[in-house]
């Protein structure tokens, strides 16, 4: 009985399993043991099914300026684009921002970046994330755009406002 949800999920390809904020802290920390510089002045990658509900971004964020990061950037899939097909509601996060655009909202991946006190709080945690609709759905193909925007390379958007 206890496996029902996942012997339902492997029967409709459903593999939107999300790691727990636990587990991920647990892992980290035995990264942070080893060398408590290993993120210092780094720039952290996130490709995730959706940002706003990764427990990965929520990590990062929450630990931003303790581990020192440079930058912060959690991608997402369109919603249309993924092979199990969901019902999709944009959250309010997504809706009340001046950027939401409901054509764009299910066929367009999207872009997190955290990188400064956006808030004005004196402290760079989640709720600094700015995000914008990527050109694609999202896919891996576009990592070469993301490599460009996590270096700051000519030609790349970035989230400045």
């Amino acid at each position: 009985m206890a496996n029902t949800n996942l012997k339902e999920a492997k029967a409709a390809k459903n593999d939107e399993f999300y790691t727990q904020f636990h587990d991920i802290e647990i892992e980290m920390n035995a990264y942070l043991e080893y060398d408590p510089d290993v993120f210092r002045g780094k720039i952290v990658l996130l490709p995730c099914d959706d940002p706003e509900w990764s427990n990965f971004t929520r990590y990062f964020a929450a630990k931003f300026d303790e581990l020192g990061l440079k930058k912060l950037i959690s991608t997402s899939y369109a919603p249309d684009s993924k092979k199990y097909k969901t019902p999709y509601q944009p959250s309010l996060f997504e809706q009340e921002a001046p950027q939401f655009d409901p054509s764009k909202a299910q066929v367009k991946g999207k872009i997190f970046i955290l990188e400064r006190d956006k808030s004005g709080d004196g402290r760079i945690n989640i709720d600094d994330l700015e995000w914008k609709y990527m050109d694609g759905d999202g896919d891996f193909r576009f990592l070469g755009f993301l490599l460009g925007v996590a270096l700051q390379k000519p030609g790349h958007e970035t989230l400045d406002t």
